[in-house]
């Protein structure tokens, strides 16, 4: 009797210490969740006011490719009214900490500056300061001094200009 007791109580505890291994196995890492959740492409259309007709509202866009050991790499890009003029920095790549980052950025114009980024859940606070404007600029990526908040789109990782 004294001997079955003690079989059930340590089958019990047996399984229940199965069930947590397997629970903790399952689940990834904090930080591998969070990064993967945050890759993806990011955008912002805005209201604009015209003489003309506009088809095409213009819009930031970020692409977050990869965060991976305390970097991150991503691009950021801007279309104009009715998608014209259409910018796109190059591939940065910067570290990131405590979801912070900052970078210098070069554009498919000529055009270079800093900037900021902050990641959120849904959501990254993005802010570009220009420095330098090529000699046949026609806009800017410049946020104004301003962070804007630009909502995740898709979870989409190409960069433009990659195969």
């Amino acid at each position: 009797m004294v001997f079955t007791k003690c079989k059930k109580n340590s089958l019990r505890g047996t399984a229940i210490f199965l069930a947590f291994l397997l629970l903790f196995t399952l689940i990834p890492a904090g930080n591998v969740q969070a990064a993967s959740g945050r890759t993806g492409e990011y955008q912002k259309r805005y209201k604009a006011q015209a003489s003309f007709p506009i088809w095409l509202q213009p819009a930031y866009g970020l692409v977050i490719n990869r965060i991976k050991n305390g970097k991150i790499r991503f691009q950021i890009s801007k279309a104009g009214v009715n998608g014209s003029p259409i910018y796109n920095t190059n591939i940065i790549r910067t570290s990131i900490k405590k979801n912070k980052a900052s970078f210098h950025w070069k554009d498919t114009w000529g055009n270079s500056g800093t900037g900021k980024l902050k990641l959120s859940r849904g959501y990254v606070k993005l802010k570009v300061t220009q420095t330098y404007t090529a000699k046949w600029n026609r806009s800017t990526l410049d946020t104004g001094g301003k962070f804007i908040k630009i909502k995740k789109k898709s979870n989409n990782r190409k960069l433009y200009g990659e195969p």
